[in-house]
């Protein structure tokens, strides 16, 4: 199991949940939180930690049955997060990727609804349904406590990016794309302002194509 990885976070390639980094001549691609990803990329550039480790759970990704069988890496800046998260995970009906996307309260908050059965509290998280509330008091009840006493105010999640970080990550993905500064720059305004329900980078994307390669008639 890969506990721990240190390494060169790059700082300009941050996705929603998902960070590179460069150790010696590799470079790791970690699965990440939203709220650890926005956090990083909030981060100015004086402020920035290289190199920096994660605390890692490596897990596979796939059915076995269909032959298609990926391994993963999922990092936290805080090992209490991690040993939260590998607690969550255990609950039938939770999986790795559901997990990353429903964690958008503070994790002393979620325990805390989970030592005192506040089940509604739990379904208001998204992709938990009743049931899975159910279970997730059933399987950890009594198992929280050390969680729920942790000073902890930012969630791991984020229902959505920012507008601001939607920009930053829409105008990166565009300058890996090769595209020049000036005309990326213009395109994300562009969208930005007369797109109001774009929500995500893939959204921003398959606008920006529509808008260059208009369907004919």
């Amino acid at each position: 199991m890969i506990a721990e990885i240190t390494g060169e976070i790059l700082y300009d390639r941050i996705g929603r949940q998902s960070v590179l980094m460069r150790v010696d001549s590799f470079c790791y691609e970690v699965l990440v939180p939203s709220g650890v990803a926005s956090r990083l990329r909030q981060e100015q550039t004086g402020e920035r930690v290289n190199p920096r480790t994660l605390f890692t759970i490596a897990y596979i990704d796939g059915d076995m049955r269909g032959g298609r069988l990926t391994p993963r890496l999922i990092g936290f800046l805080d090992p209490l997060d991690r040993e939260f998260f590998q607690a969550f995970v255990t609950v039938p009906g939770v999986g790795f990727m559901k997990a990353l996307r429903c964690l958008v309260r503070p994790l002393n908050e979620i325990s805390l609804a989970i030592e005192s059965g506040d089940t509604q509290f739990l379904q208001e998280l998204p992709h938990i349904g009743a049931k899975t509330a159910e279970r997730i008091v059933t399987e950890l009840r009594g198992k929280m406590a050390k969680f729920a006493l942790a000073r902890k105010d930012e969630p791991l999640s984020l229902e959505r990016e920012s507008p601001s970080e939607l920009k930053a990550e829409s105008l990166e993905v565009l300058l890996q794309l090769e595209y020049s500064r000036g005309e990326a720059l213009r395109l994300v305004e562009e969208i930005f302002s007369q797109h109001k329900g774009v929500k995500t980078a893939e959204e921003f994307l398959r606008t920006v194509f529509e808008r260059l390669h208009p369907k004919t008639e």
